[in-house]
């Protein structure tokens, strides 16, 4: 009982000095984060605050919070006009928080997005569809949305949205427990039919109508399609990943997945417990032929930012290489930082370990699925914000549920 005391004295005492240390920090000099959890390098924090006094003269610490889904960004500033300097939204809530008057243009001075050769064309022209004047959002990581199977249950390479909605594999798939990633998932499959042979701008632009269409039919049907897979599948956001990664009997054959989380299990990676673990290299990847999304998750300045200043020079430290490699290879995902990209792509090609004893073309795809080719990028499109159809999706999503 003696002991227990103790532990709690210094836990107050230690609660009492962090709150005299922070007090005695000026909100000017500190800089305030809210991203999604273990997806930036901490480690880098220090460095950052060293950089910066190299750069200005002026000192400042890096804060952190965390958030479990984008929603929370739309929550935390246009409800509460939270104290946060930067945010890291996805897409869709870049348009919707530039659109509601919600973050600061970036300082051009400090860092410039559209600077020439800085980020790779390919993303640049994503960002566009969400921020066309490239004046918001600083680019941070990319990603696409398709299917992950283990190819030792299908027997068979998988190629469309079929493998996942159809009856081929009921009762052995899983479903993303996310509204809009659930949604945007069945409605390409029902349009697969109109979407099927298109190649070029014809293809793309077809893909990104699908993203943006939330008309009382196409909800409906997407409706009537996730009800119809409800049963017998698994409803799952981050879990089903280890079971699959670890070959288990139980763990389903096909899943829908983001290509970050894909690659992760399919290399060496840490599970859920923080022990290192052999990535399952009977796991392939696969954007189907009808169509997927590319994600790009991006730094915006909030509206309500106490720190203008080190939140820009911030948004230029994840610009330069080493950061954003770091960055890479701490969340699993790829940097569009033009120079990172070329190197990760270098790295990743030639680690011989990775791809030993693996089947014909897993290499191939593994490196699709982190650096996706034109051509898979041409049939992705971009989530949007839903405006007037917003409370149409949200009502489909709570019968689904």
């Amino acid at each position: 009982m003696k002991k227990i005391v103790s532990i709690l004295l210094v836990l107050a005492l230690m609660a009492t000095l962090f709150v005299a240390f922070t007090a005695c920090t000026k909100r000017e000099n500190v800089l305030k984060l809210y991203m999604p959890g273990e997806y930036i390098d901490e480690d880098l924090f220090e460095e950052f605050e060293s950089w910066y006094k190299e750069q200005t003269g002026k000192k400042v610490k890096v804060e952190i919070e965390t958030f479990e889904t984008v929603e929370n960004i739309q929550l935390a500033v246009e409800g509460s006009k939270a104290d946060y300097d930067l945010l890291c939204p996805s897409d869709y809530m870049i348009e919707y928080l530039i659109g509601k008057g919600l973050v600061q243009k970036v300082d051009k001075s400090v860092i410039d997005v559209s600077e020439e050769g800085l980020f790779k064309a390919q993303y640049i022209e994503t960002t566009r569809a969400f921020d066309p004047t490239l004046e918001y959002a600083v680019p941070y990581m990319y990603g696409t949305l398709g299917i992950v199977y283990d190819v030792t249950k299908t027997n068979k390479q998988i190629t469309s949205w079929t493998s996942l909605f159809g009856s081929e594999f009921s009762g052995s798939r899983s479903i993303k427990d996310s509204m809009r990633d659930a949604y945007a998932a069945a409605c390409l499959y029902n349009a697969r039919e109109s979407l099927a042979g298109l190649t070029g701008a014809a293809q793309k632009n077809a893909v990104q109508a699908v993203f943006e269409d939330t008309t009382a039919n196409t909800v409906n049907a997407a409706k009537a399609t996730l009800l119809g897979v409800k049963n017998g599948s698994v409803w799952d956001v981050d879990n089903v990943k280890f079971d699959m990664a670890a070959g288990k009997n139980d763990a389903p054959a096909v899943a829908l997945m983001w290509s970050c989380d894909a690659g992760y299990v399919m290399n060496d990676y840490e599970d859920a417990n923080g022990e290192e673990k052999s990535g399952n290299r009977n796991l392939w990847y696969v954007v189907p032929d009808e169509g997927g999304n590319v994600y790009i998750d991006a730094f915006v300045i909030s509206k309500y930012a106490k720190n203008v200043e080190a939140a820009n020079w911030f948004l230029k430290f994840l610009c330069l290489k080493d950061t954003a490699i770091a960055n890479s290879e701490y969340a699993g995902a790829i940097s569009p930082v033009a120079e990172a990209y070329d190197e990760l792509y270098e790295s990743y090609s030639t680690d011989e370990e990775l791809y030993e004893g693996t089947r014909s073309g897993w290499k191939e795809m593994f490196l699709e699925t982190m650096f996706p080719s034109a051509e898979t990028l041409n049939r992705c499109g971009v989530m949007k914000d839903f405006g007037d159809g917003k409370n149409a999706v949200i009502t489909m999503w709570a019968a689904v549920q």
